[in-house]
């Protein structure tokens, strides 16, 4: 057996401060973008933001697909593994470069009719959004990079890379907005640097693989798997968001906007706690694509297990803490009122985040061993009861019903994929002898 768990809790490490890092920045630099942009371009970039967010949808899973299927090849020392990596990043240039036609035509829809553009910065408000649709190429291609070097269990070097071009993405405005230069220049900053951190990654993934020959050919049968594990990656990518927002969309409608703030505030503040098991599985991830691959499924059950305690042990407590304290923490937050209307769904939240928490485990590991549709089928099923419990919940309770909604809701996704991944490592057999076939040295 390949004793892979302290590798793991290493870059699980590096992947918190890779995180956090980031979110600092952030706290530090978003009063000042706020006060020299003003509101209204302020929200004009957060929409930007926003909107190249889910431009990542373009992508159709193909990042989570690279990890997973880049790692399984070194692992078993697949020659192809070169035309796997390249197929990739080819594959995330044209898709990005569909969305960024996409959007730049998009552009003057989003600012005329679906959002409320101050008529002022109406051009402006066009360009932002064009020029932010080119920013969809080098996004996406930067999933498959980063991806290629979490399979390499780079984590170090992909880190090295996210921290300073995520810091860049608040730097870089606040210091540009402090200089009087205008919104449209500010995105095209960060468009640039976003294309000079591709550069830069190109270099650092062909360091960390330096077998790695760059080769501009689309074999389908060595890319097949790539699209059919990132095409059900896309489905949990599209209906994940449904399942996170849908209480608040249904909040609105069924009690007011007023009740959407007072549930939003708590929600986002628990929801925090989630960057811990998804630092852990991001570790996680290419090493049970690896070991399962090459047939080594005592050390899967093996990570299985340690990545179970070890998220019920850093989880539990703070949980706790907000479960016991929430609703002072919501005083001391956000002031008297928001405590008083959200005081039960922050207590709520707790045991919903919590359980969402451990449940990040079971995902993982049945996604990296190659089964990404059973996530997404149950992700599907979750959305068929999710609407009329939350409905119910909702009409009755108001806001502690939404919570009780999503924490129903993620009970049940819960006890779904516990059941599905203890029943995959108990049936699935041992292909071969524990250290019969050792994976490539990059993984070790």
């Amino acid at each position: 057996m390949i004793k892979r768990f302290g590798p793991i809790a290493r870059n699980s490490f590096l992947n918190l401060v890779g995180f956090s890092i980031p979110l600092l920045a952030g706290l530090v630099s978003v009063p000042t973008i706020t006060r020299e942009l003003g509101p209204a371009r302020f929200g004009l970039l957060s929409l930007a933001f926003a909107i190249l967010e889910y431009s990542t949808l373009f992508d159709l899973g193909l990042g989570a697909a690279t990890t997973r299927e880049v790692s399984a090849s070194l692992a078993k020392r697949d020659e192809n593994v070169s035309v796997l990596i390249s197929g990739s990043i080819v594959s995330q240039m044209l898709l990005g470069s569909m969305g960024a036609l996409i959007l730049i035509g998009l552009a003057p829809i989003l600012v005329d009719h679906i959002f409320v553009i101050p008529p002022d910065i109406r051009n402006e408000a066009v360009s932002v959004f064009r020029i932010l649709a080119l920013m969809t190429p080098p996004t996406l291609l930067l999933l498959s990079l980063r991806g290629v070097l979490e399979a390499a269990q780079r984590f170090d070097l992909s880190n090295a890379v996210r921290v300073p071009s995520s810091v860049a993405t608040f730097v870089i405005p606040a210091i540009a907005a402090t200089a009087g230069y205008s919104l449209p220049a500010i995105v095209a900053m960060l468009l640039l640097s976003r294309v000079l951190i591709c550069v830069i990654m190109v270099f650092v993934v062909q360091r960390a693989i330096p077998t790695l020959r760059w080769r501009v050919k689309m074999d389908w049968n060595a890319l097949k798997p790539l699209f059919l594990f990132g095409g059900w990656m896309s489905v949990s990518n599209v209906v994940s968001p449904l399942l996170i927002y849908l209480d608040r969309f249904m909040l609105g409608s069924l009690v007011g906007l007023t009740a959407v703030g007072y549930y939003t505030a708590p929600f986002d503040g628990v929801m925090r706690l989630l960057i811990l098991p998804a630092s852990l599985m991001a570790a996680v991830f290419p090493s049970v694509s690896a070991m399962s691959a090459i047939g080594d499924h005592a050390s899967v059950q093996r990570i299985f297990s340690k990545a179970v305690a070890r998220t019920l042990l850093i989880v539990a407590a703070p949980a706790l803490v907000i479960a016991i304290a929430g609703p002072l923490l919501l005083r001391l937050w956000l002031g008297p009122v928001f405590a008083e209307h959200g005081a039960t769904a922050i207590r709520i939240l707790a045991l919903g985040v919590f359980v969402n928490a451990v449940a990040h485990v079971p995902s993982g590991v049945i996604t990296a061993m190659g089964r990404p549709d059973v996530v997404a089928k149950f992700h599907i099923i979750e959305l068929f009861i999710h609407v009329p419990a939350a409905w119910f919940l909702i009409t009755h309770f108001g806001v502690a019903g939404a919570a009780a909604a999503w924490t129903f809701r993620v009970i049940v996704d819960a006890s779904l994929l516990f059941f599905t991944a203890l029943r995959m490592l108990r049936d699935i057999p041992q292909v071969v002898p524990p250290d019969a076939l050792e994976p490539s040295p990059i993984l070790r």
